[in-house]
């Protein structure tokens, strides 16, 4: 930690890195105390790591349990430093005695009170849920960020999301997704945008650059993307997840064997199975599995169905464990339902169903391909008819 109190109450910062013989002759005649625990603390001054204090061996506090890379240390502080450059007067490590916590960093913008928090190691998902319910509870909005050095990018438009790395997942207010992180190596806000799941980790996503001296506060707070999804990646990547499902199967694999039983193989799938909307990332399963689910359940029986028979079988799967629901904890509107309404009337759109009444719907068009270049033109003139649909649906939110 980069903050600690001194006998005689007063607040020692290492956030201005002060010369070493200076700490040095401050070391020699005083004694350093964590502000949460009241324990001692020790004032370390090293060449190769940033000065900061640290825990004895043996701490109870439970600050201590996380030790503070190097990495992670530097980023705290030129976060401060720009905070500070920007005029919102931030406090370095504040100590909220109500909720038990210590974010990095706080400070109060347009009347709202932010905790930062830098992270740079995995966490329990328990923990991070509690210490961000904690911050809404006490009327501080909690922004997580992402350690840059953490971003598993998988080329320009694709990244791999662990479920750790989706708990920093945040929506800004024009519906947009977004996940911020920070490199202190290169002093670079790194943010993903349009975070589109394909499979249970592979997103299809665009990633901003902005140098710390070059951002401002709306950059990491409420991010604007105005670059329209590129279907095309999405095409390719489910494409693959189609051909690679059945091979990558066992004959254990349930959902194989549910495919299998109603006559359906993963690479010929209709291209109706295996369409992005917004809220996907609710849903932890892989957008593939959860539509073929619906497909099976309540659009192969071909005669009317309401909304609430889809919401029934799709919570029937959440039941059986088929389906998954991914927690997100920074966004507070939006559920899995969401994702299911957002696709039945995204297949109304492309003629896939008709609503025949307020709530009801039916099945206009079924035909599958029966082999692999039949299956390719159906694709190909599927997204060349409704493609800008598709797009214009997705950028509506996003």
């Amino acid at each position: 930690m980069l903050v600690s109190k001194m006998r005689n109450g007063e607040w020692v910062s290492l956030a201005e890195g002060q010369n070493q013989e200076m700490l040095k002759k401050l070391r020699r005649k005083e004694l350093f105390f964590c502000p949460e625990c009241g324990e001692e603390v020790i004032l370390k001054i090293g060449s190769k790591r940033i000065s900061h204090f640290a825990h004895k061996a043996g701490s109870v506090c439970a600050d201590s349990y996380e030790r503070e890379s190097d990495y992670h240390l530097r980023g705290k502080i030129l976060l401060y430093k720009w905070l500070n450059s920007l005029g919102l007067k931030p406090i370095l490590e504040p100590y909220y005695r109500e909720i038990s916590q210590r974010p990095d960093i706080s400070f109060i913008y347009k009347g709202i009170h932010f905790a930062f928090e830098y992270q740079c190691s995995v966490i329990p998902e328990e923990l991070f849920m509690k210490r961000t319910n904690n911050y809404f509870q006490a009327n501080i909005t909690p922004i997580w960020i992402m350690a840059g050095k953490n971003i598993k990018r998988k080329g320009s438009s694709k990244a791999a999301l662990s479920s750790f790395d989706y708990l920093f997942l945040s929506k800004s207010s024009s519906k947009h997704w977004h996940i911020p992180s920070f490199c202190p190596i290169t002093n670079t806000f790194i943010t993903l945008h349009s975070i589109l799941p394909v499979t249970v980790k592979n997103v299809i996503s665009k990633y901003s650059m902005v140098p710390i001296e070059k951002a401002q506060l709306t950059d990491l707070l409420n991010p604007s993307w105005k670059h329209p999804v590129n279907l095309k990646d999405w095409q390719n990547e489910i494409k693959k997840e189609k051909n690679m499902s059945s091979l990558y199967g066992t004959p254990q694999n349930k959902f194989l064997q549910d495919l299998y039983q109603h006559s359906l193989i993963p690479s010929l799938l209709p291209p109706e199975i295996g369409l992005p909307v917004s809220s996907a990332p609710f849903i932890e399963t892989s957008v593939l599995k959860w539509q073929s689910y619906l497909l099976i359940d309540v659009f192969h029986h071909q005669r009317p169905f309401s909304m609430e028979e889809i919401v029934h079988a799709f919570r029937k799967r959440l039941q059986k464990g088929d389906v998954k629901i991914r927690r997100l904890p920074l966004v507070i509107e939006g559920n899995g339902l969401a994702a299911v309404k957002e696709y039945i009337q995204l297949l109304v759109k492309v003629n896939y169903l008709k609503k025949v009444d307020q709530n009801i719907f039916q099945l206009v068009r079924k035909h599958n391909a029966e082999n692999y270049a039949e299956q390719e033109k159906m694709v190909k003139d599927f997204y060349h008819k409704y493609g800008k649909i598709i797009c214009n649906s997705l950028n509506k939110v996003q």
